[in-house]
């Protein structure tokens, strides 16, 4: 979508509404987003990596992936888990400067995430520490969704869905790896989805 016909939309909504009954959710316009962690806690644990892909008219649009420097060494779990070592981290980029790029790149589009209540809190604590701004989107969490859509699966990790689908994963727990899968997953979900009339945003938030 170019950008006056972006401005449009935010300037008259109908137009929005317009475009997402005639392409349903596939043509939602939104920001798939992942990030790998030293820990699952906020306050006491560090973003090492952030991937998006930026959805336009359900296309692929734009890609943002970075590592990020942390002045502690990695624990080893998490190098054995993601494959990050502290000598790739040494050679990624400031997390202010990051988080600064992120929010760019998102604006204030809808983010998509798998376990969405980890990834967009464990953002929010570390923009407000260094940026004092925070990520107040419409988020759909592709992990919930999947517990609603297709319930009684014995896992619904992202890479048990990924085979139940029978996506092809990318490199897993790596950011850049996992939002490509999740946003493979997000178009299984739609199209399960468009089969219970969901077909906007505003029927799936509702959902």
């Amino acid at each position: 979508m170019n950008d006056e016909f972006q401005r449009l939309e935010e300037k008259f909504p109908f137009l929005r509404h317009a475009r997402e009954r005639f392409w349903g959710l596939r043509g939602l316009d939104c920001v798939v987003v992942d990030i790998e962690t030293t820990g699952l806690e906020p306050v006491a644990s560090e973003i090492i990596e952030v991937a998006a892909l930026k959805v336009e008219q359900g296309k692929i649009a734009d890609v943002f992936n970075s590592l990020i420097r942390i002045d502690r060494t990695l624990p080893a779990e998490i190098v054995n888990l993601t494959g990050i070592t502290d000598e790739m981290l040494a050679e990624g980029k400031d997390k202010t400067e990051v988080l600064r790029q992120l929010l760019a790149f998102v604006r204030d589009l809808p983010l998509i995430a798998h376990n969405a209540e980890f990834d967009i809190p464990f953002l929010n604590h570390h923009l407000g520490l260094t940026l004092g701004a925070a990520l107040s989107n419409q988020n759909i969490c592709t992990l919930k969704l999947a517990r609603k859509v297709v319930p009684g699966l014995p896992s619904y990790r992202l890479g048990k869905l990924a085979d139940h689908f029978g996506i092809q994963a990318s490199v897993a727990h790596r950011a850049h790896g996992d939002v490509e899968t999740t946003y493979n997953l997000w178009l299984k979900l739609v199209a399960l989805l468009e089969q219970k009339g969901i077909t906007t945003l505003d029927k799936l938030l509702a959902f």
